[in-house]
């Protein structure tokens, strides 16, 4: 059974949160388990289950064997399915199968919609129960048919109001999970939807048909995750049905659209990094996997900076100091170029390119840089002028800035765009073809120019 401290549970900090787990960790190495879970079974539920993932496996198991597993499952229950699925995968899917086989079928069916698709089906596969057969899990990761959940509220087209409500009651804790009840026709097929409240505030003599309102949106069970993102920031919904042939099969709830939406712009922002699926927590050999293959294309990209740099031996070998400006050029256009790119992927991620001209916005950031440039030109033209007695020095160096600034624009804006319209996720590859035409341009710019005037540098 759950806790039953009826006190409200502590917000901890980090901080706080880390304390706690050494002191469990200690109390569990000194022999005194059951003290360990006291300390624990005071505390939120998703900080209760951090802190017993975070534990050493021995640990856990420890803290596993003497917790009742009806309380493993109240806890995944209450935690969000993005952090629940986090601590299930520590725990190890034998671990929670042996769990799962003791608690009734219906807190084993909630449990298992809180892991991740993978882990859930092999757990559901080692279970001898109905729930490991449900379909649930037979669709794939990252579509809407994996994150909805197959039990929700829905009421008759052709009930009354008073019916209605009786038959909410009669589906005990689960009518407190959704905000909306959908309506559905004598076929299962999808009629409109009515919020609680406004079921609660009509008349228990209305007819549902009278009073049902439109459904927003749905998804099939096919769609992917990051388009079920999209409609909840799009539309501003916190429910989305899932239909199949025009019959309603699931919904997928609030949070679990918000763990999508969590998911997707977690993903955007690894795939800029090109470390998509890495964590601090991930295998050393995950890690080199996905890190690796950058890593090597980046090493690529590098020598063609040298070689265009070996281009311009003479001018180097006659102006040493140059050299010492190379990084100032590139590091800029690199870092102008990251800025565009982040804000160019986000903005595709969240659709807000709707009616936007790709000729408008590289036009628009090509502006900027040159804005940008300017500014960064004649402060870097002064700095190399105080620095070198040389004014012909900051001039090179400041019309390479202004060039490089609005090639890190135009770069950082058109290559994603590029890479979307030919079918490629822009997140995964832009940062390196970003920073490489900086990075050579840059050099191109200024060295060029360097050699065109070498005559008043030398």
């Amino acid at each position: 059974m759950q806790p039953t401290n009826s006190e409200q549970p502590p917000v901890l900090s980090h901080r706080e949160a880390s304390n706690i787990a050494r002191e469990v960790r200690s109390l569990i190495k000194a022999g005194e388990e059951a003290i360990a879970w006291e300390r624990l079974r005071s505390l939120h539920p998703a900080d209760m289950g951090s802190i017993i993932a975070s534990l050493p496996r021995s640990s856990r198991d420890t803290i596993v064997r003497i917790v009742e597993p009806e309380t493993l499952t109240w806890m995944f229950r209450q935690m969000n399915p993005l952090q629940a699925g986090r601590v299930a995968a520590h725990l190890g899917s034998q671990l929670i199968s042996g769990v799962l086989d003791q608690v009734n079928p219906r807190n084993a069916m909630h449990t298992l919609l809180k892991m991740r698709l993978p882990q859930a089906r092999e757990v559901s596969g080692n279970l001898e129960l109905e729930v490991a057969e449900r379909e649930a899990f037979q669709y794939a990761t990252g579509t809407a048919g994996a994150l909805m959940v197959p039990e929700y509220p829905f009421v008759s087209l052709d009930e009354t109001v008073a019916e209605a409500l009786a038959n909410l009651r009669d589906m005990g804790s689960l009518r407190y999970e959704f905000s909306r009840v959908y309506v559905v026709d004598g076929n299962g097929g999808l009629a409109g939807q009515i919020s609680v409240v406004d079921l609660a505030l009509s008349l228990e003599q209305a007819l549902i048909r009278d009073i049902l309102g439109p459904v927003t949106a749905t998804v099939t069970p096919d769609t992917a995750a990051a388009e079920c993102a999209r409609l909840l920031r799009h539309y501003n919904i916190m429910q989305l049905p899932v239909v199949s042939e025009g019959t309603l099969i699931g919904v997928i709830p609030s949070e679990f659209l918000l763990s999508a939406v969590v998911e997707e712009d977690t993903r955007q922002m690894l795939n800029v990094g090109a470390v998509s699926g890495d964590s601090g927590e991930t295998s050393m050999v995950s890690a080199i996997r996905t890190r690796l293959p950058w890593l090597t294309v980046n090493l690529g990209t590098t020598f063609l900076a040298a070689a265009t740099i070996s281009l311009f031996e003479s001018t180097l070998a006659q102006v040493v100091i140059l050299a010492a400006f190379l990084p100032v050029v590139a590091g800029q256009g690199g870092i102008g170029g990251t800025q565009t790119l982040t804000m160019i992927v986000r903005s595709i991620a969240l659709g807000e390119f709707v009616g936007v001209s790709a000729w408008r916005l590289l036009t628009r950031e090509a502006l900027l840089g040159a804005l940008h440039g300017v500014w960064l030109g004649v402060l870097v033209g002064v700095i190399a002028l105080l620095w070198t007695r040389n004014p012909a020095l900051g001039m090179v160096l400041g019309l390479a800035m202004v060039g490089n600034m609005v090639i890190a624009g135009v770069a950082g804006a058109g290559v994603p765009l590029f890479l979307r319209r030919i079918g490629i996720d822009p997140a995964v590859a832009s940062a390196v073809v970003v920073t490489t035409f900086t990075d050579v341009f840059g050099f191109l710019l200024f060295l060029g120019i360097a050699s065109a005037a070498i005559s008043l540098l030398v």
